[in-house]
């Protein structure tokens, strides 16, 4: 009882520990995003690891034991005197271990069914599917003998299982080629990332880690990043970063309606997506477009701050994301080249979200639908330039209001709540020399923009979806600072 009282202590500490810089990682995700997308998951990696390291667990007894310097036998000493402070927790330690046990034959539950899935497993037969697999693994510098590739009547779709002898496997029906090289760009980068391996580590900690709800959202965040880090992968290999769209498409097209959906299991990466899961993927390779190229002081400054905050108190942490903001902010005054012939520069505001600005022609998509609500049909509230918004933003649609004159002296707040509240939208001003500043929300978003020039304004929100209508009620307001 004693050695599990001393476990489960050894946990705690390490739970509470490793927490703490995981919510440090989540206050800083977005200032991350803008040095380098790929840090940010490297970073989270390294959290996990941290989760099994008991180094909280030896700093909060060596600090508790501070009188044994210089005396032999200190680490005895510790493991032993320690029990005054685990001696309570037997209940909870009890409890812990017995729910380990459970979490523990649940998944050897869940890799028994998948290895009766894999006795029938065969060997890819047609030739040029296999070619093209080895092409593939070529380009991405994997040894394909490392992964073999299998046909298997039980899935109906494509997936890589096991993260010790890898494989993937297609199920029995047709694909093009063009199919079969984004199925293979896709999962081959999980093995080369060793995603799986990771994914299943993840696991581990949430199992070790059960009674902490951060380590069950760990897994949450280790599967999507690594998903997000694929998708990344396939676009820039075959240059279509731009064009991310059409590369979701592709993916929907692949998966039956009925299996749209996220594979739990800690074995397999599996290509499925639910829709929530896709349009945040949406959403960050878009953020990723945008930001990354930014510069090599950023990430190094942020790499630095992420070290410092995990062996430093909170107050240290706190500042260090003080002294981030300001660092980030001067970096992102300058321009992000998005795409030939486009500029958008990122601004981080006084109210933390990311501003967008650029010149309206880089928010026009083809094919998109410009609504202007005419002046006479906005209704004043109060005397204060005090506007209700009651908008039906259809699809691939900017919907924009009346224009009025602001000074610099005024700022203009904008607060709306629009449903579907699970779709993306820019919500932003432009002013009469094409330049639009802009914020990017779902659900409600409340937002001051700071008015650059005298100039007259219009404040508009833009459905950037292809398929779903955006209702959005809220008002703006022209105030003075």
């Amino acid at each position: 009882m004693i050695l599990i009282n001393q476990l489960f202590f050894a946990v705690l500490i390490s739970s509470v520990t490793s927490t703490l810089l995981f919510f440090v990682w989540w206050l800083l995700r977005g200032f991350f995003m803008i040095a380098n997308a790929k840090l940010v998951y490297s970073m989270l990696r390294s959290i996990c690891i941290l989760y099994v390291l008991p180094i909280g667990y030896v700093a909060v007894l060596l600090t508790y034991q501070a009188g044994f310097r210089g005396k032999s036998g200190v680490w005895s000493l510790v493991f032993a005197r320690s029990k005054e402070l685990t001696n309570k927790l037997w209940l909870y330690a009890v409890l812990w271990t017995v729910t380990v046990i459970f979490l523990i034959a649940f998944q050897a539950l869940d890799r028994l069914q998948w290895r009766r899935k894999l006795a029938d497993n065969i060997p890819e037969y047609n030739q040029a599917t296999v070619k093209l697999y080895e092409s593939v693994c070529q380009r991405l510098g994997v040894a394909n003998r490392m992964m073999p590739l299998n046909r298997n009547v039980e899935i109906d779709i494509p997936c890589v299982i096991g993260w010790i002898r890898p494989r993937l496997l297609l199920p029995e029906r047709d694909y093009s080629r063009e199919e079969l090289e984004l199925i293979f760009l896709h999962e081959v980068s999980h093995h080369k990332h060793k995603d799986l391996g990771f994914k299943a580590f993840s696991v581990v900690v949430m199992m070790v880690h059960c009674f902490n709800p951060a380590a069950w959202i760990l897994v949450r965040k280790i599967n999507f990043w690594s998903e997000c880090m694929a998708d990344l992968e396939v676009l820039e290999m075959n240059g279509s970063l731009q064009n991310e769209k059409a590369y979701f498409d592709s993916i929907a097209k692949l998966i039956p309606d009925d299996k749209k959906k996220q594979v739990n299991s800690a074995f397999v990466s599996a290509l499925c997506i639910s829709r929530k899961m896709i349009d945040r993927r949406v959403d960050f390779v878009k953020k990723y477009r945008l930001m990354k190229s930014a510069g090599k002081l950023v990430t190094a400054a942020l790499g630095a701050a992420f070290i410092l905050a995990s062996g430093t108190t909170a107050y240290a942490s706190g500042k260090t994301v003080a002294d981030l903001h300001n660092v980030v902010y001067r970096d992102t005054e300058n321009y992000v080249n998005v795409e030939e012939g486009s500029t958008i520069r990122t601004v981080v505001a006084d109210d933390g979200m990311i501003e967008y600005h650029c010149r309206i022609e880089d928010l026009d998509r083809e094919g998109l639908k410009i609504v202007t609500m005419p002046d006479e049909e906005i209704s004043t509230i109060t005397a204060g330039f005090h506007y209700n918004m009651d908008w039906y933003v259809e699809p691939e649609c900017r919907f924009v209001s009346g224009s009025y004159y602001v000074t610099t002296s005024q700022k203009l707040c904008a607060s709306v709540t629009v449903s579907p509240t699970d779709k993306y939208y820019d919500l932003g001003i432009m002013d009469d020399n094409g330049n639009a500043y802009y914020v990017r929300g779902r659900g409600a978003a409340s937002h001051n923009f700071t008015i650059p020039k005298s100039s007259r304004y219009r404040v508009f929100i833009q459905n950037n979806n292809s398929s779903t209508t955006l209702h959005a009620t809220g008002y703006f307001v022209y105030e003075d600072k």
